[in-house]
This record gives C-alpha cells, sequence and structure tokens, in this order.
C-alpha cells in the first residue's frame, strides 16, 4: 500500500469513528431528556450542526433507535433502545440470581463455576466464580467470547434452538482446531447437541483447551427459554469418573435452582 493511500484509508477510520461518537452522543442525548426534544435542541446540546444531526437522527430512527413525533416536530429515543434497556436488565437480573448458587456449587466442588449466553454466534461470558486457593486457574474472563462449537457452555446454549435455527447457526460457524479433540465438523457438532439435548448437560472434553474438561447445563427463563448455561471445569479429573458424575448432577441441580428463580417451572411428568 502506497504512502497516500495507507493516508486516505486511515482518514476514513477516523471519519467512521467520528461518526460513531456522535450518534452516541446524539442518542444519549435523547435517552437523557424527560420530554422530546427538537432537532434544534438536539444539534446545540451535541455541538453539531443541524443538517449533521438530522442525518444521524434519520440513520437511527431507520434503526429503531430514535423516534420522529411529527404533531410536535420532535425527537426521541425509539424502541431498539427499550429492547436494549430490557435487554441489560434481565442480564443483570440472571447475575444477582445466578451469583449465591455459582458460589455454592463453587464451594461444593472446589472448581471453577462460570455463566454465560450467547451473542453474535458465540459463548459470551457474564460471571465467573473460582475457588480462592485454586492454583491453576481457567484463563476466561467476564464479557470475553469462546466458540460456540468447542465449548460445553456453547453447546449447551445451542440446545436451545430448534432444527432449523441449530442448522442455520451451525453453518456460520468457522470452525478452527484448538486441540487435537476439538470438533470440526458441523455434522458431529449437530449430533453431539442432539445428545446433549436428550441428557440435559453438555460436555467438553478437552476441545479448547487440552488440560480443562467442562460440563454446562442450559438455564431457562419463566417462557421455558434457554437463556444461559453454567458450566463447571475442571483440571485433571476422569471425566467418565464418580467425581466428574458428581460435578454434572450437582451443575444440573444449580441450573434447575437458577431456572426456578427466573420463573421457570418445569412441566409435570404425564399420567
Amino acid at each position: 500500500m502506497t504512502q497516500s493511500a495507507e493516508k486516505q484509508s486511515g482518514n476514513e477510520l477516523y471519519s467512521s469513528i467520528q461518526v460513531v461518537h456522535r450518534s452516541l452522543r446524539v442518542l444519549e442525548t435523547l435517552a437523557g431528556a424527560e420530554t422530546p426534544l427538537s432537532l434544534t435542541t438536539v444539534a446545540e446540546r451535541v455541538s453539531l450542526h443541524r443538517s449533521t444531526t438530522l442525518r444521524i437522527l434519520r440513520t437511527l430512527a431507520e434503526d429503531g433507535y430514535a423516534a420522529f413525533q411529527a404533531k410536535t416536530k420532535s425527537w426521541t429515543v425509539g424502541p431498539a433502545v427499550l429492547r436494549l434497556q430490557a435487554g441489560a436488565r434481565a442480564s443483570t437480573d440472571l447475575r444477582q440470581v445466578a451469583r449465591p448458587v455459582m458460589q455454592a456449587l463453587s464451594q461444593a466442588v472446589g472448581e471453577t463455576v462460570q455463566l454465560a449466553t450467547m451473542v453474535d454466534a458465540e459463548v459470551c461470558y457474564l460471571d465467573k466464580v473460582e475457588p480462592p486457593d485454586q492454583e491453576i486457574r481457567v484463563l476466561s474472563e467476564v464479557g470475553s467470547r469462546r466458540p460456540l462449537y468447542c465449548t460445553a457452555l456453547g453447546k449447551a446454549l445451542l440446545t436451545g434452538l430448534d432444527e432449523q435455527a441449530l442448522a442455520q447457526t451451525v453453518a456460520g460457524l468457522r470452525f478452527e482446531r484448538h486441540t487435537d479433540q476439538t470438533i470440526t465438523d458441523p455434522e458431529t457438532l449437530i449430533r453431539e447437541v442432539a445428545e446433549a439435548r436428550q441428557r440435559g448437560y453438555s460436555l467438553d472434553r478437552r476441545e479448547y483447551n487440552r488440560a480443562i474438561q467442562c460440563s454446562a447445563a442450559p438455564i431457562r427463563d419463566a417462557g421455558g427459554n434457554i437463556v444461559a448455561a453454567i458450566s463447571v471445569s475442571t483440571i485433571g479429573l476422569d471425566i467418565a469418573g464418580e467425581t466428574f458424575a458428581d460435578i454434572i448432577a450437582r451443575n444440573l441441580a444449580a441450573a434447575d435452582e437458577i431456572s426456578r428463580a427466573m420463573g421457570w417451572h418445569a412441566p409435570l411428568p404425564s399420567a
């Protein structure tokens, strides 16, 4: 790339970032207002020209983040912002409910316990509890992402999709080998998700990290939808042994406790 091309590319990137910053300032101004705002008021509060502000407002409105009230010729936040707020509250509520259950589970099994949800076809960690005396740490951070196809959490989250949605999601994944146990075949993943759905829990057999094996169980909301999953990560345990079987049972019980606290009621067995 020539120097002039690099300069042009850098200018375009700066311009794009500037647009994002300006759009966020406009959105924050609308969200912080107690009453609808005129175009002039919005422009003054964000220190932008009226024409620039109008372009941003119209773009936000196209995606539902802003709304124009024709009668008063004023602007407010749109329904998409309300959905974001509801999602944030749901995530916060889930973490508050799950935290004490995770702490109790981690203390009982002496292992790392993690809570995650699915974001953009990836595992997104919401919370993590580690034993205080654990010498070897599981390398994951709250807010970080991991693949769906080679983590127990990912497979547990995939069990919440119907067959069509599962096939579409798996088709869009980019499979990369992390260990010699990593699943790199879509059909194999779909079969394993089906097995996990049937038995109620999923496994990671050293598929992302060759030292770690995990079990995970799905968490349901009041409507029975799988919205998250809870996992236990172990180092050096025999996945076929009694200790790991006990961890699976405790993990399932923890997921059930969190789900019930979120309003889910298991269906009664048929007569």
